[in-house]
């Protein structure tokens, strides 16, 4: 895996669908390029997700009406409220594309005559396709089945690459249903998942173990990764600090400065959750570091929010407040103006802390003054 890609031979390697992916997100393989398939429509961004889910005059209402009912949101509420943003931010492709059906009935009219042609290879790749398809239109549990089906011929040609590609797309797939995409990075608490959830995340990392069990080098750092953020979600945090660690030897190994980037964060991210604050700094400086280096504007921002918030945990909030202000220039250089938008209440809260605390010393001054004299 380079730092362009997750192999150099793209028909028999693993290569990652980003380049430069965001830690604490679940990781997917690009199809080998004879595949010829289609790539899954793009989702929202981070930054489109903060605005969406948190700046969004929609957002605003929701927050009145919370703070009106006076009682907390649960997540099962607020992940059924972001799942029907997500849909509906997926409209065009389900109601407006016409193209994206037409490519169903395409690629399910190939199928059937691949099958009656005795071409397995070319079927199965259509039902890959297929699948895409359904996840472009967020259709996600159909694209499953379809995967399913790529899988079972992938299977039965022994194809090893078909199969690993199977298990990554139809586990990642299953992420998204437990946890929509528009609640941005979700891996962050286990203890109010729903039995459902719960099962969908526990199927994912079945699904990412056997990807682990018959891939290659690359594809081997992918699922570790992914694991470890299902073990995460599922609050099994020492599990989860294994995979990353196994995700990193590897990263080390394949000499890729952005797998050792992603790896590495996620190991600070984690060691932040288990308030191991001394391992989070060593990490996403480290983590920082590297996205600077491949120069990663997304990473870089993330890198300073988090290691804000390391220090905002610490207490430091002079050094929160720089480190929030630096991911704000980046952002602000790069129009990234959810990203702004969260830095800015950030400093605001930090700045507000450092206040705080100053006028409680100087309440202490004065009543021992007072109780002096």
């Amino acid at each position: 895996m380079s730092d362009q890609q997750a192999g150099v031979d793209s028909s028999a390697t693993t290569q990652l669908a980003d380049a430069f992916p965001l830690i604490n997100t679940c990781l997917r393989v690009l199809p080998p390029e004879t595949m010829n398939a289609p790539a899954v429509a793009p989702g929202m961004s981070t930054d489109e997700m903060i605005r969406s889910t948190v700046f969004s005059p929609e957002a605003f209402k929701k927050q009145s009406a919370q703070r009106s009912d006076g009682e907390p949101t649960s997540l099962a509420k607020t992940i059924a409220a972001s799942e029907k943003a997500t849909m509906s931010l997926r409209r065009d492709f389900t109601e407006n594309h016409a193209d994206y059906k037409n490519k169903i009935t395409d690629f399910t009219t190939l199928a059937f005559s691949m099958k009656r042609a005795g071409n397995t290879e070319a079927e199965a790749a259509a039902y890959y396709c297929q699948g895409v398809t359904r996840e472009s239109m967020g259709q996600f549990k159909e694209a499953i089945t379809a995967y399913k089906k790529f899988l079972s011929l992938s299977t039965g040609l022994n194809d090893v690459v078909g199969i690993s590609l199977a298990y990554n797309v139809m586990a990642c797939n299953r992420i998204t249903l437990a946890i929509p995409p528009s609640l941005g990075s979700p891996y962050d608490s286990a203890e109010e998942l729903s039995a459902e959830q719960t099962a969908l995340v526990e199927e994912a990392r079945d699904l990412h173990e056997k990807h682990l069990s018959v891939t290659d080098e690359g594809g081997q750092f992918v699922a570790n990764t992914n694991i470890a953020i299902c073990q995460s979600l599922l609050g099994d945090f020492v599990s989860a600090a294994k995979y990353h660690q196994d995700a990193l030897r590897i990263a080390i190994r394949m000499q890729s400065f952005s797998a050792q980037s992603v790896a590495v964060g996620n190991l600070g991210l984690l060691a932040y959750k288990q308030k191991d604050m001394q391992t989070a700094n060593a990490c996403l400086e480290q983590h920082l570091q590297l996205t600077q280096s491949l120069r990663c504007v997304k990473g870089e921002t993330n890198a300073w929010y988090l290691m804000g918030l390391v220090a905002d945990a610490e207490g430091e909030f002079e050094k929160a407040t720089r480190f929030f202000e630096e991911g704000r220039r980046v952002a602000e250089a790069n129009n990234m103006m959810g990203m702004v938008k969260r830095l800015n209440c950030m400093v605001g809260v930090v700045q507000g802390k450092m206040n705080l605390v100053g006028h409680l010393d100087r309440l202490v001054k004065r009543a021992s003054a007072n109780h002096t004299a």
